[in-house]
């Protein structure tokens, strides 16, 4: 163990942490620009310079450890700033296949084309709507569709002129009914057709006679008919073909207009087939009140009007990049299944039938991402079902499909299957390392796809720009949420919360939402006192607030100290016991609270037990200490003798869990003045890690420890001896309250920093610490106790169990075990 000089005192000075307004270089935070770029952080900034500048797919980027609010505009803004390529991504639109109407086209077009076509097909549709009635209705097309009709009109007549004449050889009439069937009537002998009452009158020979003229008539009828109706299919195709031939007149000349609007190939392709369907459907087009009364009926039943009727010539714009001047940032706050890959969805019509088309395709945030970033929260991705698996194969495959993924829903399959859209982003996850380092370890894709870790420090170094800083954030609050001014007192005042967040006065947090929080009260304390700007009184008075919030347990153990519930003593001095100090956190709060450490030794060999193991109330950290502290036990007094002795250490009226290695100083001083009966000051706490050659190392919650000692000894009552004594490496995370400091002015309070046992021992004992063979030493007397209780174990020949000790260098001819075998032996 190395020895250094005495132990030291801490001034008032050491523990402030001082910070001059004026170096800020602003009086009020008006003057300032808002926070908008990510400060402090060259490791993440290069990581994302690398993630954004390489173009290979599966540079994909991991940000791990940003935390607190404006974290997203923080990403998005450095995202901006290194865009490389400011050319804008292509609209994507569904349209349509006619012929196969299941999977419908994706089409990509310049930025801005996808409502361009979109308008332009409805204004087409609306004009089509208005010129096809229109032209059917006009004298040209009305007059070629009467002369087809005169034409089969007298093919008609023709046949039918065939049938009367073979009905008159067979003294019959024909007459056909408005239904189409003949009716065929026998002529009397002046040539005109009977009447019902001669036709009754005549014998049942002349109708037997009739009877064998009609059959022959019939089936000449029937031949008739066929060829009437077929005159008048062949009518009807004539007149489709005149109605089409007119609509191509109109519908062609528009089309190709509106095909030189848009140069894409694929586009060029669907109009053809759009043609050739209006074309073929020219029926949609007719007003109802020139339908078939069936035909109209049936749409009315239906419910279809004109946005229905021509569903299959819209056009769906999924993604419209028309207001974008630089590549897309989409941040996605619920990156669940649908809001990543998009959905179909469904409707129910009047029948109760669940059904789809493909104006029901809407898009998710990659698709809105697609040839720019995406951000989102990856531990939010990963608790969404079915959205990882489907992530990783999307950005490996580097196809974006769109179909229904609802799990929860018996209706989940869907007879579309549109065409897929190639992906071309990058994704910026955010996450805990933690989650990083799991599925890197577990997930090959993992690793495969995030090539880019951009990793966050929540501490930055405090520096002359750090008071600007703070000032930009308290401006961007000012901005986005109307926080009054911060004047630079107040700035400063903020930043010593900064350093104390941070436990290091060298540093300041990086998490700004806790720095942000106590601005924000800070600010309603002003406003309270109708202040127009914040002073650094109020943000002391939000830190008090906050802490008088949430102090109640700590309060309630004081008052347990106070009263005598919980045995302390803060004066005078004590054998085998000391002041420890301890942290307790309670999530939103931390405070310190103080530990009364004893110990017992007697003659044995039990070496030291740790009650708090022995219980099962100590963690891992707590009993690797325990055994540190017997290896530099063996450095100190075992060189040349057997360390021989039965102890035990245990933290009083503890009754929870305990873990960390900050009470290692306390353990070695309460065991050693048991050992040698040097009482120790009650009036002083340690805390301190140690290790096996007595070096005292840094602790964690050292503020909270000071503090939380502090707090007892004013509820007790400051007599002007008392203090904390801390590891020497632990005070630049000194960054204390007010209070504590001012007590340290004015001598009621003091801290004292060591940098190994001796120090600690000779603050607290009084003595020199000395070495092991000067008996008037602390350690002297330590060691001559232990020489004691060897020699006594070595008289007795017995261990604390009642066995027979041998020691290395004693006759092995010792009186038998007087005690009787144990069974079995």
């Amino acid at each position: 163990m190395t020895d250094t000089p005495q132990y030291r005192a801490l001034s008032a000075d050491e523990v402030t942490l001082d910070i001059d307004p004026k170096s800020f270089g602003f009086k009020t935070t008006k003057e300032l620009e808002p926070l908008t770029d990510i400060i402090g952080q060259p490791r993440a900034l290069k990581a994302l310079d690398l993630g954004t500048g390489i173009k290979h797919p599966n540079y994909h980027i991991y940000i791990s450890g940003l935390v607190g609010t404006g974290r997203s505009e923080l990403i998005t803004h450095a995202l901006r700033q290194r865009v490389l390529d400011d050319s804008i991504p292509d609209d994507w639109v569904y349209l349509n296949n006619f012929d196969e109407p299941d999977s419908p086209h994706a089409i990509n077009l310049p930025a801005g084309q996808g409502i361009q076509l979109r308008q332009e097909m409805e204004d087409l549709i609306e004009q089509l709507q208005e010129l096809l009635p229109k032209a059917f209705k006009e004298e040209d097309f009305g007059k070629e569709k009467e002369r087809l009709r005169q034409v089969y009109r007298k093919r008609g007549d023709e046949v039918f002129d065939k049938l009367q004449k073979l009905a008159g050889e067979h003294e019959m009439t024909v007459q056909q009914l408005p239904d189409g069937q003949m009716l065929f009537i026998p002529l009397t002998a002046e040539g005109r057709p009977m009447t019902q009452e001669e036709i009754e009158k005549l014998t049942p020979e002349q109708m037997q006679d009739i009877e064998s003229h009609q059959d022959e008539l019939v089936e000449m009828a029937g031949r008739v008919l066929q060829e009437q109706r077929e005159i008048q299919r062949q009518l009807s195709t004539d007149v489709r073909e005149v109605a089409r031939k007119f609509a191509t007149q109109i519908i062609e000349p528009m089309i190709n207009e509106l095909q030189q609007k848009f140069e894409s190939p694929r586009l060029k392709e669907w109009f053809p087939r759009f043609k050739q369907h209006v074309i073929e459907h020219l029926n949609l087009f007719r007003d109802i009140s020139d339908m078939p009364p069936q035909m109209a009926q049936m749409m009315a039943v239906e419910g279809q009007d004109a946005q229905q009727r021509f569903l299959d010539y819209r056009v769906n714009v999924v993604v419209d990049n028309s207001q974008l001047k630089e590549p897309p940032i989409i941040v996605e706050d619920a990156p669940n299944y649908r809001n990543l890959f998009g959905t179909i969805e469904r409707i129910v019509d009047r029948a109760g039938r669940m059904m789809t088309n493909f104006t029901r395709i809407k898009s998710g945030s990659l698709h809105k991402a697609n040839g720019g970033y995406l951000v989102i929260n990856l531990m939010d991705a990963l608790v969404e079902p079915f959205v990882w698996k489907e992530l990783k194969r999307t950005l490996k495959s580097r196809s974006l499909e769109i179909q229904i993924q609802d799990p929860f829903s018996m209706f989940t399959t869907s007879a579309l299957q549109p065409e897929s859209i190639p992906l071309n982003i990058r994704l910026v996850a955010m996450g805990e390392p933690l989650i990083y380092h799991l599925l890197y370890l577990h997930d090959e894709d993992f690793r495969e796809i995030f090539r880019v870790k951009a990793e966050f420090d929540t501490e930055i170094n405090r520096n002359s720009e750090t008071g600007q800083i703070y000032g930009m954030l308290v401006r961007q609050l000012s901005d986005r949420e109307g926080l009054i001014p911060f004047d630079a007192g107040a700035v400063a005042e903020l930043v010593r919360v900064g350093s104390r967040l941070a436990d290091d006065k060298k540093k300041v947090t990086s998490i700004f939402s806790h720095v942000a929080d106590v601005a924000r009260e800070a600010g309603f304390w002003a406003e309270q006192d109708k202040q127009k700007v914040v002073k650094a009184k109020y943000v002391h008075q939000a830190v008090q607030e906050r802490i008088y919030r949430s102090d109640l347990v700590a309060e309630r153990i004081r008052e347990l100290i106070s009263d005598g519930t919980l045995l302390f003593q803060l004066e005078g001095s004590e054998t085998s016991q000391v002041n420890g100090l301890a942290v307790a956190d309670l999530g939103d709060y931390a405070f310190g609270r103080p530990s009364r450490l004893t110990a017992s030794v007697g003659v044995g060999t039990a070496g030291i037990i740790n009650i708090e193991r022995e219980s099962r109330l100590s963690g891992n950290t707590y009993d690797k200490s325990m055994l540190i502290l017997e290896g530099l036990l063996r450095n100190l007094y075992a060189s040349e003798q057997p360390l021989t002795l039965s102890a035990s250490i245990a933290m009083e009226q503890s009754y929870g869990g305990i873990d960390g290695d900050s009470a290692t100083v306390a353990e070695f001083l309460c065991l050693l003045s048991a050992i040698s009966e040097v009482p120790l000051r009650q009036d002083l706490a340690v805390t301190g890690s140690v290790n096996q050659w007595g070096e005292v190392q840094a602790i964690g919650g050292v503020n909270e420890k000071v503090e939380g000692f502090f707090d007892v000894c004013r509820a007790h009552g400051l007599t002007g001896t008392q203090g904390v004594c801390i590891p020497v490496s632990n005070v630049q995370n000194l960054v204390l309250r007010s209070d504590v400091i001012e007590a340290i002015r004015q001598k009621q309070f003091h801290i004292y920093a060591i940098s190994n046992v001796n120090q600690a021992i000779e603050l607290f004992t009084g003595l020199p610490a000395g070495d092991i063979s000067n008996p008037k030493t602390f350690h002297g007397k330590v060691m001559d106790r232990l020489s004691e209780i060897a020699e006594l174990l070595i008289e007795q020949k017995m261990t604390d169990t009642g066995r027979l000790l041998w020691i290395p260098g004693t006759p092995l001819d010792m009186p038998s075990d007087p005690r009787p075998p144990l069974p079995g032996n």
